[in-house]
């Protein structure tokens, strides 16, 4: 049966508690597995981005003056309903996406619900502080106390690689802490996160608490970042928009917290349990066919275990199945576009010019339509290589090797980024000695940050190009509140 566009959906801007047509048109969101259009996305003008701004702004005094007990139990009400709406929102998910139901669609929805329930739950303690005077002191100071204060309307701009992940973990604490929000997500997949307009009304969230705004026009997140009606700025995405948002809201103090690329490090050390190992950085394909920032895309090898640790990887690689969104045999789908899977492509053709060897992978699976890129290997690579140096977005692991774990150490650090590093060890005391020596905002050892390890409060954000700031627990609280001290005296 052909597609015509009478058989698709139109999506709005959700604005002030209502869905609204946008000023700019629509234009087709594409499946990346199929290459067929999944929806008609609003594309917005600036004076929509003001029209959410300044929704947001009215309805910010009254969300503030909300006892923290009944936002708490609007955020645990909108969690309930991105559970329910499971069925509905995962399709949606992985059709704009081109990932599994199952496994990375299906999986924001669930990491968006929890994020929400772990921020109500952070919502229900007091976060404040509490200071007694210095000793001696005969004054008539009791006490001090802090409290903290939301900085407003916070604007939240995501990846595409997460949508509602990236929207939860920010918008959370944002909202729990009586801030209102406006949400720009990527424009390669923003009708889930459109979506969420509804599910926030069916929650009993108040109209302009959470505005959505989308367009593929640049200048929309800059109308919207540079918006003198915003207080504060998250933002998921590259480090050279990121930076661009930094100067900006220098310009006028407004905080930020800047979630970046990464360039993980795998140290696969001489003690290493290869099947931990394998597991660990077969991810790089599998996880959303390595469109994640935390991909452990260099693995730092030592050298008497490369051999047998390429042999394991290979074979990995060459028993991944390779599939559309709707295929629950598939384990590894496309990447977003065709324009990036050509990026994918040359950083593989790079590798092999600069010298490196394709041990497995490196060209294009035989699969159409989709915009599929093979799980590829590439071993003999050296620190200054454009595989090694730069981000990849995409299921490639370039492969170093080292004799001793300073040199491992300083082949890690050896990067503009610093956000995800892993190492793989049976000795966890030396393990635990080298991660403290890794610069970066997060260092798993023998396991995947991803993995489901129940350490909800962690913070997560990067050093270097990898970011500002942390999401996590109430680290994220603190980055869209401003603390207020008070001093009590008789």
């Amino acid at each position: 049966m052909t597609q015509t566009l009478a058989d698709v959906r139109t999506f709005e801007l959700f604005i002030g508690g209502t869905y609204r047509p946008a000023s700019g048109g629509t234009y087709e969101v594409i499946n990346p597995s199929t290459e067929e259009v999944v929806g008609l996305a609003p594309e917005a003008t600036p004076d929509d981005v003001r029209s959410a701004v300044d929704a947001a702004r009215a309805a910010q005094p009254g969300w503030a003056a909300l006892p923290q007990s009944e936002r708490v139990r609007l955020l645990e009400a909108l969690a309930s309903r991105l559970e329910e709406e499971r069925g509905t929102l995962a399709p949606l998910l992985a059709a704009e996406m081109g990932a599994a139901v199952k496994g990375t669609a299906g999986m924001n929805v669930d990491m968006a619900a929890k994020a929400f329930r772990v921020t109500a739950k952070l919502g229900q303690q007091e976060l404040g502080e509490t200071y007694s005077p210095r000793p001696g002191i005969k004054d008539r100071t009791l006490f001090g106390v802090t409290k903290l204060k939301p900085v407003g309307v916070v604007a939240i701009i995501t990846a595409y690689n997460a949508p509602y992940v990236n929207f939860s973990s920010m918008a959370g604490p944002a909202l729990v802490s009586g801030n209102t929000v406006v949400v720009k997500p990527a424009p390669q997949d923003p009708l889930g996160v459109l979506e969420l307009g509804r599910i926030a009304v069916e929650a009993g969230i108040p109209a302009g608490v959470i505005n959505v705004i989308n367009g593929r026009d640049p200048g929309i997140g800059r109308e919207l970042v540079g918006n003198p009606g915003v207080d504060g700025v998250g933002f998921t995405g590259s480090p050279a928009v990121g930076v661009e948002i930094a100067r900006t809201c220098a310009k006028s103090l407004k905080p930020v917290l800047l979630e970046l690329g990464g360039k993980g490090a795998c140290l696969v050390l001489d003690d290493a349990d290869l099947d931990r190992a394998v597991e660990v950085l077969s991810l790089t394909w599998t996880f959303n066919s390595g469109q994640i920032c935390g991909a452990p895309s260099r693995a730092i090898v030592h050298s008497s275990l490369k051999e047998a640790l390429v042999a394991r990887l290979t074979k990995v690689a060459e028993s991944l199945k390779i599939g559309p969104s709707d295929d629950p045999q598939a384990v590894m789908g496309p990447v977003i576009s065709a324009q990036h899977r050509d990026r994918v492509e040359g950083f593989i053709a790079s590798a092999v010019e600069e010298g490196a060897t394709v041990a497995t992978g490196g060209k294009r699976p035989d699969i159409e339509p989709g915009f599929y890129a093979a799980p590829t290997l590439i071993t003999d690579c050296t620190p200054d290589m454009k595989v090694i140096r730069e981000e990849v977005f995409g299921p490639v692991i370039g492969l170093m090797t080292f004799e001793t774990d300073d040199e491992a150490v300083a082949l890690a650090n050896d990067s503009d980024y610093g956000l995800v590093n892993y190492v793989v060890s049976r000795n966890l005391a030396r393990a635990s000695a080298i991660a403290e020596r890794l610069v970066s905002g997060l260092v798993n050892i023998n396991g995947w940050q991803g993995g489901g390890n129940g350490i909800d409060e962690m913070p997560f954000g990067g050093r270097k190009l990898s970011g500002f700031g942390r999401k996590g627990g109430r680290h994220a609280i603190e980055a869209f509140t401003e603390p207020m001290g008070i001093t009590v005296n008789s």
